[in-house]
């Protein structure tokens, strides 16, 4: 597109595009290259509500400047185009792009998830330290820095007045927490509910989450939605366990603070480390261990009827492959998952 010129803000190509407008590399007088999020009104406001958030994200922009820290994406100014009613929120450029793409791409191991969620709860441990609340923690606003580090972006812009017509329109409704459904008010413990679910998105990626779990905007209002969550057979129970205080319907039953997040997610396992291809007739599990490559293959053959086979194979082509174990045939679909389980987790 051709270049465009505000305020001595070059806009160059658009990066990516939300609810409330689009994200673009640009080039700026002083800070170089950098991102620029172009914000103007929502489609359901209306010219009053629209000049109340304009205000207040001026505002707030300069407050999101504060939080300097190496988890989150660095606020480096905010503008009003008064000739286009548009706030330009500029940003560090984060090259290596978000978790959006890693998620979209399948499972992720567990020592990535484990760093990358790390990652956002020190960035949300620094933004809660200056009464900030994030409220739209997803994969898409965790952005991956030189350093291949996350840094947690996008803070700041939803208000408890918009989040709920927010979400919705941005089809990220399955990330408010339980009370939001019921009073429209969001907390640190919101938050938490968010980082939780991503970081089950993470560790399962988009196709199992599609093919697995129901539209939890429909269910989380219902309560007890952790409990019915399905699980790749690969997840540690201790992972299961951090994921569900994440979720819990009761906010006095979650993590109360990033700090007790952080503490958590330093205690999870990350081994056996496995890479897992998901697709909903086959589930491949592999692993190198001992200059060997073991792979684990799950065939649905029904509803009902699951087969797995666990073989070694040699690095180098020298050696023969060996079976280490399997369901000896065809079984029913939950004996499948428990024998799945206890090879992957031992």
């Amino acid at each position: 597109m051709p270049t465009v010129t505000v305020s001595s803000l070059h806009l160059e190509h658009q990066l990516g595009k939300g609810f409330f407008g689009a994200v673009f590399r640009a080039q700026h007088p002083l800070h170089g290259t950098v991102a620029v999020k172009v914000m103007s009104r929502a489609p359901t406001e209306d010219d009053t509500q629209w000049a109340a958030r304009r205000d207040g994200l001026l505002a707030e922009g300069q407050h999101l400047k504060s939080a300097e820290d190496n988890r989150v994406v660095r606020v480096l100014d905010v503008v009003h185009d008064a000739l286009a009613d548009r706030v330009y929120l500029i940003l560090e450029l984060c090259p290596g792009g978000s978790l959006q793409s890693l998620y979209e791409v399948g499972p992720q191991p567990l020592g990535v998830v484990r760093d990358l969620i790390t990652d956002a709860a020190l960035g949300l441990q620094c933004i809660h330290a200056r009464d900030m609340l994030h409220r739209d923690i997803k994969p898409a606003n965790i952005l991956i820095g030189p350093d291949g580090r996350g840094k947690l972006g996008d803070f700041g812009l939803v208000t408890d007045e918009l989040v709920l017509g927010y979400a919705s329109a941005a089809g990220y409704n399955d990330h408010l927490a339980y009370e939001v459904w019921h009073t429209g008010l969001t907390s640190v413990r919101s938050d938490i509910w968010a980082l939780g679910m991503t970081a089950f998105r993470m560790l399962h990626g988009e196709l199992f989450y599609l093919s697995k779990v129901e539209p939890p905007r429909y269910d989380i209002a219902k309560g007890r939605f952790a409990a019915s969550l399905a699980w790749l057979e690969h997840i540690p129970a201790e992972w299961q366990r951090f994921i569900r205080k994440c979720l819990h319907d009761n906010e006095e039953s979650r993590y109360q603070s990033a700090h007790q997040v952080l503490q958590a997610l330093a205690a999870l396992p990350v081994e056996p480390s496995w890479t897992c291809m998901y697709t909903p007739g086959t589930t491949t599990w592999i692993r190198e261990k001992n200059s060997r490559r073991i792979e684990v293959v799950r065939s649905v053959l029904s509803n009902r009827q699951h087969q797995w086979t666990a073989t070694s194979y040699p690095l180098g082509g020298s050696g023969r492959a060996r079976t280490l174990d399997s369901s000896a045939g065809a079984v029913a679909a939950k004996e499948a998952s428990s024998g799945l389980r206890k090879f992957l987790t031992s």
